[in-house]
């Protein structure tokens, strides 16, 4: 009996790990294309003076006016854009868990950030990468060179490059902040492009950085968390986890919320980086928790949500969904808002887990969601956007964006 149970978990581990394989393979050949046109649909929103921007696979950053889509004019109308990515970087190879042909097509997993007058997001191309800045009411490129009397800007510059970007870039004050799959954390000038320091970790950076007080947070693929000094990017301290980190840390008070390829998430304490407590679900932890009001929100590959207490990891409540959770989920207002990986929208209360009601859009939602108001919008694989009024259920517009040049 004992050799039985040891074979079962000896075949359980390989399994996991042959999971973990397959899912790094298909999001690098999702970033080369290689999944063909319809894939689509992984970076978020942010929003400025009332417009959407995000990114696409395809290598473009859109603006779009939700007043204009909901009134279904001709796309562009007043505001509205999109702008193509340059090609960045030149050919070469993707090598992890197997070696493909890189493309120098850009893609955008990770999600805009606004600085100011421009609107700035991290590319993705094959093993290529760079962070491009651009005049955030009409892009001002010609031929891929940023136009200076604009403001706009490209780090490290138009033909060099850095590691591929996956997560999105977080802007303090005048700072930004960004990791890389070359292992490196940059810190530029949010305004000018220019490098302040790195930092590098030794391995690939999939996750955003999050940055409290005097330090940054950043994980890397080497199952490390690392605490960085803002001002001079010195090491205050490091740890190690069983498995690498999947999610984008979430610092709350003096504690920092992860999860991991491992089935666990995690409460660090912000000082040193010591456990607080850990909880398992039955799946990897990849969708970025939320916390709010001493509650953390996990999604989980298991199709759980889990309510949290944020200072015990006491379970408060748990809701099962019909598919994995991928995308990070919203608060709007006393409501939490999930969406599974098969495009059903779930509208909890927050405090009880209790189903209000479910709105079925139709498409895989892989991109996190982002909330205003009572208006929540998804992007979704398909290539569209989706804007759901919460509280009514309804859908109050769509844009769907693959025929647009």
């Amino acid at each position: 009996m004992s050799m039985m149970n040891n074979v079962t978990s000896f075949l359980k581990i390989r399994i996991k790990r042959l999971s973990l394989i397959l899912a790094l393979i298909t999001l690098g050949l999702v970033a080369l294309g290689c999944t063909g046109p319809a894939w689509g649909g992984w970076s978020g929103f942010t929003t400025d003076e009332g417009i959407l921007y995000f990114g696409t696979m395809d290598g473009r950053v859109m603006a779009v006016n939700p007043d204009a889509r909901s009134q279904k004019l001709p796309f562009p109308s007043e505001n509205e854009w999109a702008f193509t990515i340059p090609t960045t970087g030149a050919p070469g190879a993707v090598c992890g868990p197997a070696c493909v042909p890189a493309s120098t097509q850009a893609s955008i997993y990770a999600t805009p950030v606004v600085i100011g007058d421009l609107v700035c997001v991290g590319v993705y191309a094959g093993d290529n990468g760079k962070l491009v800045a651009m005049d955030k009411l009409d892009p001002g490129y010609t031929e891929g060179v940023p136009l200076r009397s604009k403001g706009e800007w490209t780090y490290p510059g138009v033909v060099q490059s850095i590691g591929a970007i996956v997560g999105t870039p977080i802007v303090v004050e005048d700072t930004l902040y960004v990791g890389s799959s070359d292992g490196k954390l940059y810190v530029l000038d949010a305004s000018y492009g220019e490098k302040k320091w790195e930092f590098d970790t030794g391995n690939k950076i999939w996750t955003s950085p999050a940055v409290e007080d005097g330090a940054i947070y950043v994980s890397n693929y080497d199952r490390k968390l690392f605490a960085v000094s803002r001002t001079d990017g010195s090491l205050l301290w490091e740890i190690e986890l069983p498995t690498s980190i999947a999610s984008s840390p979430v610092i709350s008070g003096d504690i920092i919320y992860f999860g991991t390829f491992g089935r666990n998430l995690y409460a660090v304490a912000i000082a040193d980086g010591s456990e607080k407590w850990k909880f398992e679900g039955d799946n990897w932890f990849w969708a970025t928790p939320i916390v709010k009001d001493g509650v953390v929100y996990a999604g989980c590959l298991d199709h759980q949500i889990y309510a949290l207490d944020a200072e015990s990891g006491e379970k408060l409540w748990q809701f099962s969904t019909d598919a994995p959770i991928v995308s990070t989920p919203v608060l709007s207002e006393n409501l939490l808002v999930v969406a599974s990986e098969s495009g059903t929208m779930y509208i909890l209360e927050s405090d009880s887990g209790d189903l209000v009601r479910t709105i079925s859009i139709g498409y895989e939602v892989m991109a996190p969601l982002y909330a205003e108001e009572n208006m929540v919008y998804a992007h979704t694989r398909n290539r569209c956007v989706y804007a759901v009024d919460v509280q009514s259920g309804d859908t109050v517009w769509e844009f769907c964006y693959s025929d647009i040049e």
